[in-house]
């Protein structure tokens, strides 16, 4: 959930408050060992990933298992160009055995979905507030309204929540298995975006302007917090990790993700010369990315260029792989890159248009 930090961050009153689980039922624990590894929720996807022809809704009286994924898929006709109304998309989720769920309509790229790194958890936005649902059980907790979800913690066992209070936003930590909240003591910072939560201590952020004058960053700086507000660090993405020397572009959003296992921030980095044919074309596209913890280069990967019906695109992170969605002229696919060889494994197959959500994200 890369989502903008707003503001300033304002230190919050020390305090802890129990948040009490709204859900009527039980929670009935499901008979579902944990995985190892974001790696292990993701090996039960089916050959093809396709809708059922009768989706099944979450069901709210008993536990389903951890999740592997989100999902939508987009008609590129839905689209209503006389008012500008953007579609509801059916969003299935896919459970780390391969069983799908329906878990309603969502307005097509709105992130008011996300589940957890380790797959337990899912939040939803529902009447303009979140809700945290456990899925190895039945416990649905309500997030305080006026809270919006920021990031969750690497470890999977907190949430960060953020407050505006007008130009600036104060934050607080929601413990996912007891609903407890936790006002933060950070330091007052420029509006940023939000990377990762490592482990419920420390907060990554960056800024995303392109640089003095809209020119593309040469090397992207992450400041990372305790979040007692005592201790600051910083540790950087050099761009010159590429083969040749590189600049941090995409149009007015530059794709950087952080999350993993251990914790990591990639960055989609292309080369500083133009085309010298001077037509247009996509430029090759390397990823680049740094240990969070300690500042060292996590590896790089160079992309497949968009080009007559093929191409790479960067979706996210599952424990120390890359997640791409892949195209061909036939199909499209959901694989994973090992940061340290390169190599592709294919996980699934997608139809055309389809949105994937992955945990942590």
């Amino acid at each position: 959930m890369a989502v903008a930090l707003a503001g300033l961050l304002l230190a919050g009153a020390a305090g802890v408050t129990a948040w009490r689980t709204s859900a009527t039922r039980p929670s009935v624990s499901a008979d579902v060992a944990a995985p190892s590894s974001a790696r292990e929720l993701l090996a039960g996807l089916p050959d093809r990933l396709l809708p059922p022809p009768t989706p099944t809704a979450l069901p709210t009286d008993r536990a389903v298992g951890r999740a592997a994924l989100l999902y939508q898929i987009n008609d590129p006709k839905s689209f209503t160009a006389a008012n500008g109304d953007l579609p509801q998309l059916p969003t299935y989720l896919v459970t780390a055995t391969g069983d799908q769920f329906s878990v309603g309509l969502t307005t097509m790229g709105a992130a008011n979905q996300a589940l957890s790194p380790d797959g337990r958890w899912l939040a939803q936005r529902r009447d303009r507030q979140w809700w945290i649902r456990d899925l190895t059980a039945t416990t649905d907790r309500a997030v305080p309204p006026g809270h919006e979800v920021r990031q969750w913690s690497s470890d999977g066992r907190s949430l960060l929540l953020g407050q505006s209070t007008g130009a600036s936003e104060a934050f607080t930590t929601f413990t996912l298995s007891t609903g407890e909240l936790r006002p933060l003591a950070l330091p007052a910072m420029p509006a940023r975006r939000m990377l990762a939560f490592l482990d419920g201590r420390e907060v990554a952020t960056a800024e995303f302007d392109l640089g003095p004058n809209h020119q593309p960053r040469k090397q992207l700086t992450i400041a990372i917090h305790d979040v007692d507000g005592r201790n600051a660090r910083t540790v950087s993405i050099p761009t010159t990790q590429q083969a040749g020397p590189g600049d941090i572009r995409n149009g007015l959003v530059p794709i950087v993700r952080g999350g993993g296992d251990p914790a990591t921030v990639w960055a989609l980095v292309a080369p500083q010369e133009e085309n010298p044919t001077g037509q247009p074309a996509a430029p090759p596209m390397t990823l680049v990315g740094v240990d969070l913890r300690s500042g060292k280069p996590a590896g790089r990967i160079d992309l497949v260029t968009p080009k007559d019906g093929e191409g790479e695109e960067f979706i996210g992170l599952a424990g120390t792989e890359i997640l791409l969605q892949r195209w061909t002229a036939d199909t499209v696919e959901l694989v994973t890159a090992d940061p340290a060889t390169g190599q592709r494994r294919v996980l699934t197959s997608l139809p055309d248009h389809t949105r994937v959500i992955l945990p942590g994200d």
